[in-house]
């Protein structure tokens, strides 16, 4: 079964764990992992970055994957957060567990 991965940044594990809970908590994501400490290099306006990040694994659907961006887009503090999605093909078993988590 194909379920959305997403990749999101967050500038610190407070932004990283109210986005996490507000995802599951409105069914727009069935789970989000938060890996702490993360470097990230990257170009922002001119100047070479250099960071500590958290980042989020997203594990949501196609029906609720343009809502959780915005929702993200409304808690997430950057101008431009990072938001990559990936299909992903999943067990039938973890497949379904995630379909009916987000059943409303």
């Amino acid at each position: 079964m194909t379920i959305k991965l997403v990749l999101c940044t967050t500038p610190d594990e407070k932004t990283a764990q109210l986005i996490a809970s507000t995802l599951v908590e409105e069914k727009l994501a069935a789970c989000v992992n938060v890996i702490k400490g993360i470097e990230s290099v990257y170009e922002w306006q001119g100047k070479i970055e250099t960071d500590t990040e958290c980042q989020l694994l997203i594990k949501t659907n196609t029906q609720n994957v343009l809502q959780a961006f915005d929702r993200v887009s409304e808690l997430h503090p950057y101008d431009v957060p990072e938001w990559l999605e990936l299909n992903a093909e999943a067990s039938s078993a973890y497949g379904q567990w995630l379909q009916t988590t987000l059943q409303r």
